[in-house]
């Protein structure tokens, strides 16, 4: 701006000087030249200073513009880092680093926070030395006398805290003299917030002053909020991870726990129906029928555990399957004992494991005709049982007229091992539940429409994605 009133004050004061000279040896009269030659200056320097004021109005915001595209631009760079690291160590590392390689920032660090801490530490920095960073540690607790600063504050309100005056502001008192051997002058604390927590701060130094304004904070804000939302993604991908090495290993117990059930057990087993066989040929006594009865029980929960340790696997071959006809083919192989299936109209298909399906069938089949033949409504003929399939808005269903399940025992029936029938296993409806749960649907028990039991099947046939039970 004085440049620019210097330079209107020579150019008027010589215009109107060469003026003067001109008349001069032209002979003209020039009336007093001094106090014109005055006005012209004083009115140079006024146009000049208006110039100048316009010209460093532009230059500043176009330094200023060109100093946020420096930041957008680092900025942009540190998000396509934070897209790519796979570690939280690493994303941390490259957005120091990345912040600190530009001209804008001198120094950087990140520190980590779990719910409950007192104090943070830098977990990674750049910019300075590691003499500077290492021993840094912020108080957090707002019931801490010295825990009230920028750091506190981002972490319990999500918001950017910036300092545009590091030595006018108090809380940072005990870390002035280690910011002015490093030139600080204005820094920005920058909370990293996931869509449910706080995972920590990032603080950015600068050595100047008035360095962060609106603008460049709304963008580190968006910053630590692309950190925080990629941290929450890391977390869920290592309980992801955790639950399928879990996962892994509970069927490996499984097959363990196969092998030993269908081959430890069912060898003594059948040394025990051979010597009983032998013992028949030689003797009648209704003992060894009694023998035999419990042997065939005993193959009986073999097969029910066996199926219960298989079917929580992982669901491989699902395809679209017809209800129907798997329907048929499960009352086809099931000990019906007189007992009628219907269906309600067309049940449709699902999206299934067809095997694993017919197991779901003749379970739910054997559990109606065990529970439903006892009917004792009057009128009802004993043992003939109705078993109806249909289907639903959101699945399918598959209910008896029998007498019904009790609501106060209806998620009982899901148990392992429980069961109100004198010769039943209790795995049958677990077994159901399993499979299901394989699928990703959800099987429920209710009142059906003749006051018999309704099972519920809702399934995940829309976008789903089959896993483990």
């Amino acid at each position: 701006m004085l440049g620019w009133a210097v330079v209107g004050t020579l150019s008027l004061s010589v215009a109107v000087g060469w003026l003067f000279v001109d008349a001069g040896v032209r002979g003209w009269s020039v009336p007093v030249p001094m106090r014109t030659v005055l006005n012209a200056a004083t009115l140079g320097a006024l146009v000049g200073l208006v110039v100048g004021v316009y010209d460093a109005r532009a230059r500043s915001q176009r330094e200023r513009a060109e100093q946020l595209t420096r930041i957008n631009d680092t900025l942009r760079i540190a998000t396509r880092e934070i897209v790519n690291a796979t570690e939280r160590a690493e994303l941390e590392a490259v957005v120091c680093r990345r912040l600190t390689d530009s001209d804008i920032y001198d120094g950087a660090w990140i520190g980590r926070y779990e719910p409950g801490d007192e104090a943070v530490t830098p977990a990674a920095w750049a910019g300075h030395d590691d003499e500077y960073f290492a021993p840094l540690e912020i108080d957090v607790d707002p019931d801490d006398p010295n825990g009230g600063g920028p750091g506190s504050e981002a972490i319990r309100t999500g918001e950017i805290q910036p300092i545009q005056d590091v030595f006018a502001e108090p809380t940072l008192a005990p870390w002035y003299g280690m910011l002015s051997q490093k030139g600080v002058e204005s820094l920005a604390v920058v909370p990293l917030v996931g869509p449910d927590r706080v995972y920590g701060f990032l603080s950015v130094y600068a050595n100047r002053a008035n360095v962060f304004g609106t603008r460049e904070c709304e963008a580190l804000s968006e910053l630590g909020e692309s950190i925080g939302h990629a941290l929450d993604s890391m977390a869920a991908r290592d309980r992801l991870a955790h639950r399928d090495r879990e996962l892994a290993r509970q069927n490996g117990r499984l097959d363990e726990f196969a092998s030993v059930v269908s081959h430890d057990l069912r060898n003594p087993l059948n040394v025990a129906e051979g010597n009983l066989e032998l013992a028949r040929m030689a003797v009648e006594d209704e003992h060894l029928d009694r023998v035999a009865d419990a042997l065939d029980r005993m193959h009986e929960l073999i097969e029910d555990l066996l199926t219960l340790a298989r079917s929580g696997r992982t669901v491989d071959d699902v395809r679209p399957v017809d209800l129907r006809s798997v329907a048929e083919r499960a009352w086809a192989t099931t000990d019906t004992e007189g007992a009628r299936l219907v269906f309600d109209g067309d049940p449709g298909t699902v999206r299934a494991d067809e095997s694993r399906l017919t197991q779901v069938f003749e379970n739910l089949f054997r559990n109606c005709v065990e529970h439903g033949s006892t009917d004792s409504r009057p009128g009802a003929e004993a043992g003939a049982v109705t078993i109806t399939v249909g289907g639903t808005e959101s699945g399918f269903y598959v209910a008896d007229d029998g007498p019904g399940i009790p609501e106060s025992i209806r998620e009982d029936v899901f148990e392992p091992g429980y069961t109100t029938a004198a010769d039943g296993t209790g795995f049958g409806l677990d077994i159901v539940r399993t499979i299901a749960a394989a699928h990703g649907w959800r099987v429920a028990v209710v009142e059906g429409t003749t006051g018999g039991a309704r099972f519920e099947f809702t399934t995940a046939d829309a976008g789903a994605t089959y896993g483990t039970a």
